[in-house]
């Protein structure tokens, strides 16, 4: 596919700012080549974005730098930097972490998932909402709990990366997303659970 395609300007579903001029804009579904995505796109602050490595099953991922010097990732156990003239593609089920700024300016960074399933809407409204209200933590990524309990919310396509996934579902994350909603954890408002089964 014409990276040109996934890289131009697409309608905005929502926008949250954060401080340090983060900003986290939601781009509903669209088609492309005959394909369905979601997508963010995202402003880092200097030094900021990098959080744990992770897989996602069933959904092809697509980065791309839009402004800035370069971002760092990690495919596999290959760490990588990646430019404007970039493109990353990550296929369903390999561990990455998605790219982050390193440098001292701002970047911008496009993330699109295919396909693109309600609970990544649900993720993106989270972690917006929680960068609007301060609630995030020094890399602007959800803290801990919050991103355990999102991890081990319905319709779920994300894991952590170094720990197999049946430990996951049976006990790590259950167990998570009862301490995240004794702290006050939860998905953002406004997804039916019902859509997710």
């Amino acid at each position: 596919m014409p990276s040109y395609e996934l890289r131009r300007d697409l309608p905005v579903f929502e926008i949250y700012s954060g401080p340090n001029g983060a900003r986290l804009e939601i781009h509903p579904w669209f088609f492309a080549d005959g394909h369905q995505y979601l997508g963010i796109t995202r402003i880092l602050p200097p030094h900021t974005g990098k959080g744990p490595a992770h897989t996602h099953t069933g959904i092809t991922q697509h980065c791309f730098l839009l402004d800035g010097d370069r971002a760092r990732c990690r495919r596999s156990l290959r760490s990588a930097t990646l430019t404007t003239d970039d493109t990353l593609m990550i296929p369903p089920g390999v561990a990455h972490i998605d790219p982050y700024n390193d440098t001292d300016h701002p970047i911008v960074v496009r993330t699109l998932y295919s396909p693109g399933p309600v609970w990544m809407l649900s993720f993106g409204r989270t972690h917006g909402q929680a960068l609007r209200d301060g609630n995030t933590n020094s890399q602007q990524e959800l803290r801990f709990l919050h991103l355990l309990s999102m991890l081990g919310a319905p319709g779920s396509v994300t894991y952590a990366a170094a720990i197999p996934r049946v430990v996951q579902r049976r006990i790590l994350l259950p167990l998570a997303t009862r301490l995240a909603r004794r702290h006050g954890y939860a998905p953002a408002a406004g997804l039916r659970a019902h859509i997710f089964e």
